[in-house]
């Protein structure tokens, strides 16, 4: 039934994953509906949904190998993996892993995953803006 509403290719590791949340869920759903399968779809849809979104995005952002990348895109997936690999490790503060790594930690939710991804993709774009604009400043002055 969770493949119905997000299916994932192999390369993340995440299909069995996903489907046993979905199981857990659909039993929880159907436990608080008194095993009434027309109440509990609607309940495990929203249950659910949280994750949906994050577990898509991530699917196609985390390693995005299945969907032929020009060499070009590729290059810059590995640029920016490698870049959050390094900013995690000298400021693991400020900076998370990337998304791929943090699949990893069966502890945190895909939602939990794709708000840190993001954070940490606000500032690398707030970072470039500040060295973009201190250039731009320092060249015309």
């Amino acid at each position: 039934m969770g493949d119905a509403i997000h299916c994932f290719p192999p390369d993340i590791g995440q299909g069995v994953n996903s489907a046993l949340e979905d199981v857990c869920v659909l039993h929880e759903a159907l436990s608080q509906s008194n095993d009434n399968i027309s109440q509990a779809l609607p309940l495990y849809e929203s249950l659910r949904s949280k994750d949906l979104k994050p577990l898509i995005r991530l699917a196609q952002t985390a390693f995005p190998w299945q969907y032929n990348q020009a060499p070009l895109s590729r290059k810059l997936w590995n640029v920016n993996f490698f870049l959050r690999l390094l900013l995690n490790r000298v400021l693991p503060f400020i900076f998370s892993p990337p998304a791929f790594l943090l699949i990893q930690n069966y502890q945190l939710s895909y939602q939990e995953i794709w708000v840190k991804a993001q954070r940490t993709t606000k500032i690398l774009y707030a970072l470039g803006i500040i060295l973009i604009c201190s250039f731009l400043v320092w060249k015309f002055s």
